[in-house]
């Protein structure tokens, strides 16, 4: 057999198998902090308010279909579908939207019920009453008020005073009106009514966050809207009224350019209107004056000639203003806010499309900016959008106004040139050409116009929303708390907490308590193992008794027969590192064990300084070894028979102040040679290691030594120098037997093996 290990344990592969091993004899802690952790889930679980999901799918307008629009965003190709899918979702979340929607659903004044274990939000009907104000925007901190209902006297006890029920009060020197809820259930009893005010913006971030909006693809436009509220149906109805105010901010941004178009038709008719009164008042007067009231054939050649060239000419003009007005609101973006200008009367589709792309994209910018800040990818690149944009629209003004400065001047040039021929008309006839001709140039404006403005007036009304609902908004839940999530993470910190407390007892203990952490320490053989003793006896060994720890120093002595322990090397060293690891234990016994297979066995008391033998053994200490090596006993005074057959006892008889010295001495050799001669086995309890350098004093007279670690008593940072006693040959053919074995886990009752 291999000296250097007796008990070679196979280890155990299939780690479940490990653990369980591990952990099992510990199976009253983890049903202690199981349960314990099971229930304070449940009790948190208790305190924690549901939340539920209200959800949606909308569909938004494809921004890449629909016309020459199309054609103008693909040709710049700045941004993709996704991107602007993106852009809407970032408007859709917008504070100024949510605002809105928490104006008109009166989300400002919040009602609770105060439960014993958790708040209970009331909305719609569940609500006793609400608190609205048109002074939304002067709630300026968030304040909460505990109030009662008494329904018989139909008042509302705030702050120790009463309302009447749909009456006015001030909070926080705002006024609020008391509307009270008629489908209330007035039965219910035992609430604590409270109300949270809160600014507007406070309330809209709250949803904000709760809000979440997604494609349901990369290619798609059909957007998934969720909504997280403690109330399902406060979440509905905000879904509800978020994609009616978004549908109407979106027509009322697309009706800008319509308004403002209109509104510059408007003015000019009013003063061409002017014009054409006055010039028609001219005509009936200058025919009055010259009884002139029909011109010649030459006359209206003349006046259809400069009919056409006027309207060119004011045409022209018209583009032109439109164009300074354009170009001053493209250079104006950035610094303040710009006014639609009236696109819809530039014959430019290309111009159309840039500026009306613009101001689009400037909206995104905007709501973009508020909710991500400056530096955000979104807001750069819209950034970036925007300056592409504003050098596209200035480049093709430059070279639209260019074409129409030239038209102009080509009609200008052929008014100078058709003048001739109004010098070959008589002057009565010439005079009314000329008022006729303003009154045709003013009329075929204001026709022009009254065109234009039917035209807006028709693209106005036909202005569609970009949003439309697929899924009108419903709502399950609860989706948090889940009570299986919440008993299961319970379950694993309960089990996790035994665990730890094992491991805290086990891993981290200064003391050894496997015998894997001597082996890992040093390299020297083990002779046995003894488990802990259920005993106060200091005998567990003895004729015919066949219990484990009896058989275990059975092995024992086997063990050091393999260590060279036998009738030639007879004497045997019984050490350990410090006090109480049962050194004097294993001595007696293993003494004992030897007695029984008829040996004669010497156990010699040879820890002078805190002699334990004797006692055990119920003989006298006085005389002993002390008094034999200084020549106050005799060599046949110190040996004492015991009660068990074939065993002796050499006690230790007096302390000596000395006992090292006494070691050294020719008279302790003598007595060592005598016992030698007289015995089959000698067997020498000495003093621990730790504290005296008793025992290695021994070493000469031993030929085995037997170093004692007992479990959960040996400190580990003796290992290693048990390792160099055996390494620095200190004592000869030392062997280990772990001592006090204990099952582990919890157990009860107390043991001995600590002599």
């Amino acid at each position: 057999m291999n000296e250097q290990q007796f008990f070679k344990e196979k280890t155990e592969v299939n780690i479940f198998v490990q653990l369980l091993q591990k952990y099992l004899p510990f199976w009253p802690l983890f049903a202690l902090t199981i349960p314990i952790a099971i229930s304070i889930s449940y009790v948190y679980l208790r305190s924690q308010t549901p939340i539920y999901v209200a959800t949606a799918k909308v569909l938004l307008k494809d921004p890449n279909k629909g016309g020459g629009d199309s054609k103008v965003l693909d040709a710049l190709n700045i941004f993709s579908e996704k991107k602007i899918v993106e852009n809407e979702i970032l408007v859709l979340k917008s504070s100024g939207l949510i605002k809105k929607v928490v104006d008109s659903l009166d989300l400002y004044a919040s009602v609770y019920n105060q439960g014993k274990v958790k708040k209970e939000f009331l909305y719609g009907a569940n609500s006793p009453l609400k608190f609205v104000t048109k002074l939304k925007d002067s709630i300026l901190i968030p304040s909460s008020h505990f109030f009662n209902i008494n329904w018989k006297s139909k008042v509302v006890i705030f702050e120790n005073k009463e309302y009447s029920f749909d009456s006015a009060i001030a909070i926080n020197n705002v006024p609020f009106k008391i509307v009270i809820n008629p489908q209330y259930n007035t039965n219910v009893k035992g609430k604590n009514y409270f109300v949270i005010f809160k600014p507007l913006k406070m309330a809209a971030i709250e949803i904000i966050g709760a809000l979440k909006a997604n494609a349901i693809s990369n290619v798609s436009t059909v957007l998934d809207v969720k909504l997280e509220n403690p109330e399902p149906q406060m979440a509905q109805d905000i879904l509800t009224e978020l994609f009616q105010v978004y549908n109407d901010e979106a027509v009322k941004d697309k009706n800008q350019i319509a308004t403002r178009t209109l509104k510059f038709i408007d003015d000019r008719l009013f003063f061409v209107e002017k014009l054409l009164d006055s010039v028609e008042k001219d005509i009936v007067r200058y025919k009055e004056a010259n009884a002139i009231y029909t011109l010649s054939l030459q006359g209206e050649n003349y006046l259809n000639k400069m009919e056409k060239l006027d309207v060119t000419k004011s045409e022209t003009e018209i583009q032109l203003e439109v164009l300074q007005q354009i170009k001053m609101y493209v250079q104006s973006k950035g610094q303040k806010k710009g006014i639609v200008p009236a696109i819809k009367l530039i014959a430019e589709p290309v111009l159309q499309s840039l500026v009306s792309d613009l101001y689009n994209t400037e909206v995104e910018y905007d709501g973009a900016k508020a909710i991500n800040g400056e530096q955000s990818e979104t807001v750069l690149n819209l950034k970036a959008k925007l300056k592409q944009l504003k050098f596209d629209i200035l480049e093709n003004i430059s070279q639209i106004k260019s074409n129409y400065e030239i038209i102009k001047a080509n009609a200008t040039s052929e008014i100078a040139s058709s003048l001739q021929l109004l010098k070959q008309i008589p002057l009565k006839e010439r005079g009314l050409l000329e008022i006729s001709r303003q009154q045709v140039a003013k009329n075929n404006i204001f026709n022009y116009l009254l065109q234009k403005r039917e035209e807006t007036a028709v693209s106005s009304a036909s202005t569609t929303p970009d949003l439309r609902v697929i899924e009108q908004p419903s709502y399950y839940g609860p989706i948090r708390p889940l009570s299986k999530d919440y008993y299961l993470t319970g379950f694993i910190v309960g089990l996790l907490l035994a665990v730890f407390l094992v491991l805290l007892k086990e891993q981290f203990k200064s003391k050894v308590l496997f015998r894997s952490d001597v082996d890992e320490k040093t390299n020297i053989p083990f002779a046995g193992e003894i488990v802990q003793a259920n005993t106060k006896s200091p005998i567990v060994i003895g004729e015919g008794k066949r219990t484990v720890i009896a058989e275990q120093f059975r092995s024992l002595r086997t063990n050091l027969g393999y260590m060279g322990l036998n009738e030639i090397d007879k004497t045997l060293i019984v050490t350990s590192s410090v006090s109480s690891e049962g050194k004097s234990f294993i001595a007696i016994n293993l003494a004992i064990s030897f007695c029984l297979t008829g040996k004669k066995v010497a156990l010699l008391e040879m820890d002078l300084r805190k002699p334990k033998l004797s006692k055990l053994m119920n003989v006298q200490r006085d005389p002993g070894i002390s008094n034999y090596v200084v020549g106050k006993a005799s060599f046949e005074e110190i040996i004492k028979e015991t009660t068990i057959p074939n065993l002796f006892i050499l006690s230790a008889g007096a302390i000596p102040p000395n006992p090292t010295e006494l070691i050294g001495k020719q008279s302790f050799i003598d007595m060592m040679k005598k016992v030698k001669e007289q015995f089959d086995y000698v067997i020498i309890d000495t003093a621990p290691i730790g504290p005296v350098t008793d025992a290695q004093l021994l070493k000469d007279f031993a030929d085995v030594t037997l170093y004692v670690v007992r479990h959960d008593k040996t400190p580990k940072v003796f290992l290693r120098m048990i390792n160099e006693l055996n390494e620095g040959k200190k004592f000869n053919k030392m062997c280990l037997v772990f001592n006090g074995l204990k099952k582990r886990g919890i157990s009860i009752g107390s043991f001995g093996n600590s002599s």
